[in-house]
C-alpha cells in the first residue's frame, strides 16, 4: 500500500503535537491549568505518544479560543519542519510510536518537539491563571483567625454586597468568598448576595440596605434589582477586583 511517505513525514509529526503540546503546557505552566486539567495532561502525553490527537479535546472544549489557535500553530511548525528536512514516514499514522519507521528518526523527533513546544508556549503565555489557583491564593492570603464573619441578623450588617458574573458560577462565588473573608478579617459584619446560575441566594433586604454603611457591587453583568441601592453609599467593581482587592473595598 502506498502511504505517500513524503506526505506522512510532516503529517505524522502534526498528528501528535496537539496532545503533546497541551501536556507540555500543563507541566510548564501549572498555574494556568486546574488540577483536573493537569491530570488530563498526563493522559494527553500518553495519547500523543501513540498518535491519538483526541488527547487535546478536553483542553479545546474548555478554552477553544486559546487552545485551537495554539495547537494549529504547533501542528504547522512541526509539519513544515518535517517537509523541510525531508522526513519520510512509512506508516499511515503518527506520533512517537511510528518514529522507528521514519527515514530520519532524529529529525522526526525534533519536529515533534518543536511543534509541541510551539503549542505549549503559545497557550501557556496566552491563558490566564486558572480560577482555582486564584481561589487558593485568596484563601492563603486571608488571616487564619478570620474563619467566619461575625454573626448578624437582618438589618445588622455593616456592609452588604452583591456578586454576579456572566456564567453565574466561578467568579460570582469566588468574589463572594473573598469579600466575606476580608470582612471577617476586618471585624465587619458583611452579607453577600450571590446572583448565580441557580438564582439569587442570601438576598439583601431593604432593612439590610437601610442600616448598612457601605454597599459593594462586584459585577461583570447588570445587577438585578439594583434600584434597592439608589440611596446608599455604593462602590462598584468587577468580580476580579473583588477577589484581588477585597480588603481595600471593605475598608473604603
Amino acid at each position: 500500500m502506498d502511504t505517500q511517505p513524503w506526505l506522512m513525514g510532516g503529517v505524522g509529526i502534526a498528528i501528535c503535537t496537539p496532545p503533546l503540546g497541551m501536556a507540555l503546557a500543563t507541566f510548564l505552566f501549572k498555574k494556568k491549568f486546574t488540577k483536573q486539567e493537569q491530570e488530563a495532561g498526563k493522559a494527553a502525553a500518553i495519547m500523543g505518544s501513540i498518535g491519538i490527537s483526541e488527547g487535546a479535546i478536553p483542553f479545546a472544549a474548555n478554552d477553544p479560543m486559546r487552545v485551537l489557535p495554539s495547537i494549529v500553530a504547533g501542528g504547522i511548525v512541526g509539519c513544515v519542519f518535517g517537509f523541510l528536512t525531508n522526513v519520510l514516514l512509512h506508516a499511515p499514522w503518527g506520533g512517537l510510536i511510528t518514529a522507528p519507521v521514519s527515514s530520519n528518526i532524529p529529525m522526526y523527533v525534533v519536529g515533534i518537539a518543536l511543534g509541541s513546544l510551539t503549542t505549549a508556549l503559545i497557550v501557556g503565555f496566552w491563558k490566564p491563571v486558572a480560577e482555582e489557583e486564584v481561589e487558593d491564593e485568596i484563601a492563603e492570603a486571608a488571616p487564619t483567625q478570620a474563619q467566619a464573619a461575625p454573626a448578624a441578623g437582618e438589618g445588622e450588617y455593616d456592609i452588604v454586597a452583591v456578586t454576579c458574573c456572566p456564567s453565574g458560577v466561578a467568579h460570582t462565588f469566588m468574589a463572594a468568598k473573598a469579600l466575606e473573608k476580608a470582612g471577617a478579617a476586618a471585624g465587619s459584619k458583611i452579607k453577600v448576595e450571590t446572583q448565580g446560575q441557580n438564582g439569587i441566594k442570601n438576598r439583601i433586604t431593604d432593612l439590610d440596605v437601610a442600616n448598612a454603611k457601605l454597599v459593594i457591587l462586584a459585577h461583570d453583568i447588570q445587577v438585578k434589582d439594583a434600584h434597592r441601592f439608589a440611596n446608599a453609599k455604593v462602590i462598584e467593581c468587577s468580580t476580579k477586583e473583588a477577589m484581588k482587592k477585597a480588603a481595600e473595598l471593605i475598608q473604603a
